[in-house]
């Protein structure tokens, strides 16, 4: 039954998952659905026929909004009960494939994956499964057995930006209007089970008015290879175990760590060895990677970089479903090491300025996420250890620093809209700039930056030296439509420390107070069919009295989102 459900005709009607809308019915219950593995009843004949939906798809036929790249990982936007297999295009992770995939650790996989690499279009051997035009670029067969085929991908991405007072007034840039796209073109090689070959090309541009920001290679630049690598995967001691080598991205992190960050035109790009194993309730997961050189202006000419590495293990165990208040649950225990080394690091200074250095950070930490019932929540910790070497044979300054971060919303599943509501609560340490240059340093790092939706969508804080509590709730107008809305409050943990742009950038105001600001900020998207998605938001950045008086300003934030994908 179970290998009968994944090929079965009309699998896309959300009612009656994998079988014809006028099938006869059967006793199926909600027990007999667990994870991804959906027990059905008897399939439709094989000579049912497949209604072909028009360029404005009926809301049953689109994919989750949970499988949009920003929303990544975020327990307000679980999608925990099981989708019909020709919305949801995952790999076998079994139970891991709750919250759209994000337990498995390659990102989100709805329709459509953060990395498109994560996607598995095998079940479009059987064409009654092919609901899209486009499934003809999905899954080309280059043998009589289907095993040895081939996926082929794209994506086009614009974003929009009005800046008012870009940076708490920092860029004197005002207003700055700036815009950026990418596109990417990417094939998918399967050489049976075991075997298979990722390519992915991408390129980006940026401009605008009075624009900022544009340094590096992320924002501008020309056609390269973003992912080229091998993986080998199969069956030892009852796991699924992979390898594999080159150049991928990489998102088994929290979203409070990375994303595959939102704004520039190319996401995170990372060199090196990955490799995990999959049990019914177990995974682990480990990497040694170094971050892509992108910065050279001429095609193909991106390099493997040193300067940046990350490396460590993940480990995750999904507790057995149960139900709670009449729900569905699922809860997952995650326990991990991060590893960080940066040849390029500072630490910020009284008078404004900084000090030049290198960091090797170590971080220990747990998450425990999913849902209760209607409580969905991600409450996680970690410490960091390490040190910091200043620049040309400075001291050694040992490292001690921590980060707590929670979620926790209530889902009104009767309600209009379905929305959940709730908190969220982020404690992450500071360091003192007033203690000799050999003392313990405090303050978290955090380089790569976040899920721009996780705290605040104009990225101009960062996830150090930080305390936020605001309410956040997010709503399901329709179908096809989600709103996000937060009002995080913040405060910096330590006021001998700085105001922190990002992990690694620091603002040069000094306030006096701790309070820092107030960020009212909403997010509108709207899947208007399977390929293309559109979405604007805007937020307020209310910096404190304090803040004014170091000579920071408030300012607006507004951007909206157009993504063409097949």
């Amino acid at each position: 039954m179970p290998a009968l459900a994944e090929t079965a005709p009309n699998a896309a009607y959300l009612h009656l998952p994998h079988t014809q809308p006028n099938a006869p019915q059967t006793s199926t219950t909600p027990e007999e659905v667990t994870g991804s593995r959906i027990i059905t009843p008897t399939p439709a004949p094989a000579t049912s026929r497949t209604p072909h939906p028009g360029f404005w798809d009926g809301n049953r036929l689109l994919p989750p909004l949970t499988s949009r790249p920003e929303a990544y990982g975020q327990p307000q936007a679980l999608e925990l009960k099981p989708l019909p297999t020709a919305l949801m295009h995952q790999g076998p992770w079994g139970v891991f494939n709750a919250n759209t995939g994000a337990a498995a650790g390659f990102g989100t996989v709805g329709y459509y994956a953060v990395s498109r690499w994560a996607e598995d279009w095998s079940s479009l051997r059987d064409k009654r499964n092919r609901l899209d035009a486009m499934d003809a670029l999905k899954y080309i067969p280059f043998n009589t057995k289907g095993d040895i085929y081939l996926t082929l991908s794209g994506n086009f991405r614009q974003h929009n930006f009005y800046d008012q007072r870009a940076g708490f007034g920092a860029t004197k840039k005002d207003p700055a209007y700036r815009n950026n796209f990418r596109w990417n073109l990417g094939g998918d090689l399967h050489l049976g089970e075991h075997v298979r070959f990722y390519g992915e090309l991408m390129s980006g541009q940026a401009a605008g008015v009075n624009y900022y920001g544009y340094a590096g290679g992320r924002w501008r630049s020309k056609l390269d290879a973003q992912q080229a690598f091998v993986e080998v995967r199969g069956k030892v001691l009852g796991a699924t175990v992979g390898g594999m080598a080159g150049r991928m991205t990489f998102l088994d992190a929290p979203p409070y760590v990375t994303a595959g960050s939102v704004y520039p035109s190319l996401p995170y790009s990372w060199n090196g060895l990955r490799g995990y194993a999959f049990w019914k309730n177990f995974r682990i997961d480990g990497f040694y990677l170094t971050l892509t050189n992108n910065a050279p202006v001429t095609p193909f000419h991106d390099q493997v970089g040193w300067n940046s590495r990350l490396f460590g293990a993940y480990t995750s165990y999904a507790v057995p479903s149960f139900k709670f208040m009449g729900r569905n649950s699922q809860i997952f225990v995650d326990t991990f090491y991060l590893g960080i080394l940066l040849s390029s690091s500072s630490l910020p200074t009284m008078a404004g300025g900084s000090i030049a250095g290198s960091t090797h950070r170590d971080t220990p930490g747990m998450r425990i996420w999913g849902n209760a019932g209607p409580l969905e929540f991600s409450i996680g910790g970690m410490w960091q250890g390490g040190e910091f070497r200043a620049a040309k044979d400075g001291p050694t300054r040992p490292v001690s620093a921590y980060a707590i971060d929670a979620t926790l919303s209530w889902r009104f599943a009767k309600w209009p809209g379905h929305p959940a509501i709730g908190i969220q609560v982020d404690d992450v340490s500071g360091g003192n700039m007033n203690k000799s240059q050999t003392s313990t340093w405090g303050s978290f790092l955090s380089p790569f930056v976040p899920s721009a939706y996780y705290l605040d969508m104009s990225t101009y804080l960062g996830q150090s030296n930080l305390i936020d509590v605001g309410p956040i709730a997010t709503i399901t107008p329709t179908s096809n439509t989600t709103l996000l809305l937060k009002v995080p409050a913040v405060w910096r943990n330590n006021r001998e420390d700085a105001v922190y742009a990002n992990g690694t950038a620091f603002y040069a105001y000094r306030p006096h107070g701790t309070y820092t600001a107030t960020i009212p900020q909403a997010s509108f998207t709207w899947r208007a069919t399977r390929h293309i998605t559109l979405g604007i938001d805007g937020e307020y950045i209310f910096a404190s009295r304090s803040m004014i008086h170091a000579g920071a300003s408030s300012g607006a934030f507004v951007q909206s989102n157009i993504e063409l994908t097949f």
